[in-house]
């Protein structure tokens, strides 16, 4: 494997006699994870093999065919430009503004349509239409007048360049229980799937985490 991460071809070459059609075997090396090895093996059959030079040839051919199997072969996982992850960071900025506005239409728009939602509760919400009642219904209830956001830096891994993974905080204040007691400010953590879908980043998947400690104190927001 090179530095850029590609597979590098090892080469076995045929006896010139020994197959009929001059064949050049070919083999190469693709290196994943963990030091699991993948082998594969290409026949290539060469038409200068009968001319001078062909073996050269033979061998030039099987180095840009393993060269080029080896690159497709990886998949290529891009870290994202700083302004893609500025704009994924001003998505989820966008819902906690949305809910304090007590605006559901608003915090719903930055899912997708078929987005699902789980919330700290456990409760599952499939589709944006589902996401925006609750929504709704939250901030008319126990969330009204209450503020939310997505303080701190968030870890973005971007799967392909339109998929990425956000693992950040999300800070509530103002919530209420049932009897209109308010409830102290609390950070949770929570894990996103984003896509891009016509150039514009959206959330397709929205996992509340109570469970997991924030690394942010609730005390130290706003």
């Amino acid at each position: 494997m090179n530095a850029a991460g590609l597979a590098m071809p090892v080469l076995i070459e045929s006896e010139s006699n020994a197959r009929p059609r001059h064949l050049a075997t070919a083999s190469f090396v693709s290196e994943y994870g963990h030091g699991e090895i993948q082998r594969s093996s290409i026949a290539i059959s060469s038409p200068f093999a009968s001319a001078p030079g062909g073996s050269m040839r033979r061998i030039c051919m099987a180095i840009l065919l393993c060269a080029a199997l080896g690159a497709c072969s990886q998949p290529r996982v891009r870290d994202g430009s700083s302004a893609e992850k500025a704009a994924i960071q001003a998505v989820l900025d966008a819902h906690g503004k949305a809910w304090s506005k007590g605006d559901a239409a608003a915090a719903a728009a930055v899912m997708t349509e078929d987005a699902d939602w789980v919330s700290g509760d456990g409760s599952i919400y499939e589709g944006r239409d589902a996401i925006e009642a609750a929504h709704r219904e939250w901030l008319a209830g126990t969330a009204k007048g209450s503020w939310h956001s997505h303080p701190g830096l968030a870890k973005i891994q971007f799967l392909r360049p339109d998929v990425a993974i956000v693992d950040g905080d999300s800070y509530t204040s103002g919530l209420h229980d049932e009897q209109g007691k308010e409830i102290p400010a609390s950070t949770t953590r929570y894990t996103a799937v984003m896509v891009k879908e016509n150039g514009r980043w959206k959330v397709a998947a929205f996992r509340s985490l109570p469970q997991l400690k924030s690394k942010i104190n609730p005390t130290d927001v706003r």
